[in-house]
């Protein structure tokens, strides 16, 4: 897995160690990778709704697509 480094402020750092401290996340690794997941799939979601609205899409008609798909 590649590796990525990465300044953070003082206050992140802090919650993220606090968190560690607590037992949310096993270390510091599992808390960036987790928070990283989270915010690329916000990310993800974002553009998957303008692109729906931009091409007209209703979530309804996309429902029915992927029901049609796993038949």
């Amino acid at each position: 897995m590649p590796k990525i480094v990465a300044q953070v402020s003082e206050d992140i750092y802090k919650n993220i160690t606090e968190e560690v401290r607590l037992g949310i996340f096993s270390d510091t690794a599992e808390a960036v990778n987790t928070a990283l997941r989270k915010v690329y799939t916000q990310k993800s979601r974002v553009y998957l709704r303008w692109l729906m609205k931009k091409e007209g899409i209703t979530e309804e008609g996309m429902l029915m697509e992927l029901a049609g798909l796993r038949k």
